[in-house]
């Protein structure tokens, strides 16, 4: 309100009141003229001015992501990683390939000490691998086997087939198994029959994605390292639609130019849901790095293909 004047005010004294009996037809005439006005405002805001809540949307999400590195943790640097995740109590459990070097593992996190391990046969190219209550679900390449072992005792095991053209990544949501093969298809399996129950065409703007390799379920979506990139794909599960992605190309070059040349691709995404922790390695890293991702700005038209290009020649 304004600041009080100092100069005298002159106020003339106020008329009596008229009696309570002739107030009452002009309080209600008064009344009525009031809710009148308020029914036409309230008609012309309906129409011209929507409520801030239908006006308001929800910001589209970004569609690129780097990261912002929290924590480095030791890994073994021959583990060829193919599968990843997160077993709480700071465990993780790691499904590594190559022929006669392939095995199943659980993990400490923090010092990168192996507190279980499975050698698997020689014959066997180690792949994917999904945590579903108790069980251990792992794929091998070129193979359409599989093996289901206790997460608690790795000497318990069994086999199962799948309809997957080929075993590369595996993750669940806890009621299903979604798979990848090498190519774009990304599958969603029955966790008893294998039956797949259906498959979607991974697309990035009406482009297929080849190479899906190791995934991780998170917050609805299936997290997808591509092989040979230094890039993950953040895939809708219900149409294959890349939403989003993700650049993690320090990472491998901060490991090259430290004198690890003996590294391979990226591949490993592990997810603490409790804690909402993010971890992601390699094959033949010697680390493993918990880390956030932060949108940044990408090409205006969307473009991904000098973002993404191919980091190795093998497999």
């Amino acid at each position: 309100m304004p600041p009080a004047s100092s100069s005298t005010l002159s106020v003339s004294a106020p008329a009596p009141p008229k009696p309570l009996h002739l107030r009452r037809p002009l309080i209600a005439a008064a009344a009525l003229a009031a809710l009148l006005l308020l029914a036409a405002a309230y008609a012309t805001w309906r129409v011209d001015s929507p409520p801030a809540a239908l006006l308001a949307r929800p910001a589209a999400p970004a569609r690129f992501y780097s990261f912002d590195l929290v924590r480095e943790y030791p890994h073994d640097p021959d583990a060829f990683t193919q599968g990843l995740l997160y077993g709480g109590n700071d465990t993780l459990f790691e499904s590594t390939g190559l022929y006669h070097r392939s095995s199943v593992r659980k993990v400490e996190l923090p010092t990168g000490k192996v507190l279980d391990h499975h050698q698997m046969d020689g014959d066997m190219f180690g792949e994917g691998l999904t945590l579903l209550g108790d069980r251990l679900f792992q794929v091998t390449w070129l193979k359409n086997n599989g093996f289901i072992y206790d997460r608690h005792n790795f000497t318990k095991r069994k086999s199962f087939t799948h309809k997957m053209r080929d075993g590369w990544g595996l993750a669940t949501d806890g009621k299903v198994l979604f798979g990848s093969d090498g190519s774009s298809k990304l599958y969603q399996m029955d966790p008893k029959s294998f039956k797949v129950m259906k498959m979607v065409t991974v697309k990035y703007q009406d482009n297929e994605v080849p190479n899906i390799n190791e995934l991780e379920y998170i917050d609805g979506e299936v997290w997808a390292n591509v092989w040979q990139t230094d890039c993950i794909a953040r895939v809708s599960p219900e149409d294959g639609q890349v939403l989003s992605w993700i650049f993690l190309h320090e990472l491998r070059r901060n490991l090259w130019n430290s004198g690890n040349t003996n590294i391979d691709v990226l591949n490993g995404i592990a997810w603490d849901e409790g804690n909402h922790r993010l971890f992601v390695t390699g094959k033949l890293w010697p680390k493993l790095y918990e880390i956030k991702i932060r949108p940044v700005v990408g090409p205006a038209d969307g473009s991904v293909e000098k973002l993404c290009p191919k980091a190795s020649l093998y497999r």
